[in-house]
């Protein structure tokens, strides 16, 4: 399997130099579900390749270096989502951001449930890189206020078109319906599964999300359905080799029991959908197990393939 990935990377490199890209490929730069680091997967982050543009769903950690690694030009990248705030998420679109502001790749737009207060975070921090950027280059680069643009997701919907692909988001269930955490959370404070359409393909991210029936019609004969995975078994125990306090432990449970999904249950989805193929993502614990682990779950009520994604894999 490793070696499919870097095979996978290695092809990628050379089809992007061959210019061969008129079909959709996606590129999973990051597998692992956070918020903990991994030395053996980056954190969540895909790249949506068609024609000669680059779509980034999701970007934890670590995104900017899978970004190279994957040989993707980033001047082809100039529009970011994100399905909901979790850092695991979002903690490195503001490198990426900083990064193609440095060699000049503008303008850049993010869409996010909280896009905008994002983007005033992040230009609040990197004013003082610029401003000295600024200085010693002469270059008279564009400012960072104007060259990136910050567009919230604000409910079901089309998010974003262009000559390539469309963007629809719906809300999924990763957020548990309690009226105190919603106070606690803000009505902006959602978690959203993404629909893209390509001129030959329609591949839908599950984003976080529990057990959600409005996915079912909202997956609804996907070619991809790149979904979450959650062994909770396995999860219980990493914790107790972690030592976490049994009170923190049960909390934690709580949340992955009930806002994230196990393998039966994606099955049970892809079966009612009719998605011709799942990809396995944001995998928890993520560590040396097999894959079967979470494949068979799935398998038990799907009969279509059935993929583990590794980084930097490549998917047509």
């Amino acid at each position: 399997m490793k070696l499919k990935t870097l095979l996978g990377a290695s092809l990628l490199v050379a089809a992007w130099a061959g210019g061969a890209f008129a079909q959709t490929r996606l590129v999973t730069l990051g597998t692992q579900g956070g918020p903990l680091p991994s030395t053996a997967r980056s954190q969540p982050a895909n790249a949506l390749m068609v024609g000669d543009k680059v779509y980034v769903i999701d970007a934890g950690d670590g995104v900017l270096r899978q970004l190279y690694a994957a040989g993707i030009d980033l001047r082809k990248v100039r529009q970011i989502f994100i399905t909901h705030d979790h850092d695991d998420h979002n903690a490195g679109w503001g490198s990426l951001l900083g990064v193609q502001w440095d060699l000049g790749i503008w303008p850049v737009d993010v869409y996010a449930p909280s896009a905008k207060s994002m983007m005033n975070g992040f230009l609040q921090y990197f004013s003082v890189n610029a401003r000295i950027r600024q200085a010693d280059s002469k270059s008279g680069k564009l400012p960072p206020e104007k060259a990136f643009h910050a567009h919230d997701i604000q409910g079901n919907g089309l998010v974003f078109k262009d000559d390539l692909i469309s963007v629809t988001a719906q809300e999924n269930c990763h957020y548990k319906v309690d009226p105190a955490a919603d106070a606690k959370r803000g009505k902006q404070d959602r978690s959203y599964a993404l629909r893209i359409q390509t001129p030959d393909k329609t591949i839908v991210f599950s984003g976080d999300t529990g057990q959600c029936p409005a996915l079912t019609a909202f997956a609804k004969d996907a070619d991809l359905l790149v979904h979450e995975v959650i062994d909770l078994p396995l999860t219980r125990e990493m914790m107790r080799r972690q030592h976490v306090p049994d009170a923190v432990a049960d909390g934690m449970m709580r949340h992955m029991t009930e806002e994230h999904t196990v393998p039966e249950d994606i099955g049970l989805l892809a079966k009612a959908a009719g998605v011709k193929k799942v990809i396995l993502t944001h995998l928890v614990p993520g560590g040396d197990e097999p894959d079967s682990r979470y494949t068979d779950g799935v398998r038990k009520h799907f009969s279509g393939p059935v993929e583990v994604a590794r980084d930097l894999m490549v998917f047509e």
